[in-house]
């Protein structure tokens, strides 16, 4: 059985969607290699799992149309993921950017074991938001999400102005990117964010 996703089209708007993109050209030299979290260490660089590059620092007022976005969505979102509990605000949000050949191998987006142990409040729902130079210059990145057990499978593409969230703890997987010319301007550009569980 698939996990519930709510997806929601036209999120923005042409102009704060447009805005964001601006901003990634903007701040290419800013977009660093992206870092991983296992159950063994936080915040570690391995190229061989995920190879793409991420903006994680302040995005000024630019961001503030997604924020106002999403928590006027709060009740839409925990209807369709079939949750509420988790806070409005979201955390560790950055902007990744795919390119030519690159691709994000089935995961989730929650510790466990050990690891989850040292968390004081889990990651509940995982939110991307789509955004990039129209029209498309790219192919591929489809986000995957899968069943928990059997072959269950549910295609999402990655359209410009476009909201996906799920529960973290969902299997998925990003497809392989095509970029014809490898153009930093026509990555796959998506915000990435979490809705975390209210501590204790």
């Amino acid at each position: 059985m698939l996990f519930p996703v709510c997806i929601i089209d036209d999120f923005l708007g042409p102009q704060a969607s447009a805005g964001l993109v601006d901003f990634a050209l903007a701040n290419e030299a800013r977009f660093a290699p992206a870092r991983v979290h296992t159950n063994d260490a936080r915040n570690t660089l391995d190229t061989g799992f995920r190879d793409n590059v991420s903006f994680t620092g302040d995005f000024g007022p630019v961001i503030a149309p997604f924020l106002a976005a999403l928590d006027a969505s709060y009740d839409r979102i925990a209807a369709e993921v079939g949750t509420n509990q988790f806070e409005r605000r979201p955390t560790e949000l950055h902007m990744a950017a795919h390119r030519d050949g690159q691709q994000l191998p089935r995961h989730i987006d929650t510790l466990t074991g050990r690891a989850e142990a040292l968390v004081k409040d889990q990651r509940a729902v995982s939110l991307v938001y789509y955004c990039h130079r129209t029209p498309r210059a790219f192919s591929g990145g489809n986000l995957v999400m899968y069943a928990m057990t059997g072959g269950g499978r549910q295609v999402i593409e990655p359209r410009h102005d476009r909201l996906v969230a799920f529960p973290s703890f969902a299997p998925h997987e990003i497809e392989r990117v095509e970029v014809p010319g490898n153009r930093f301007a026509d990555a796959r550009f998506a915000l990435v964010a979490w809705m975390r569980r209210p501590a204790g």
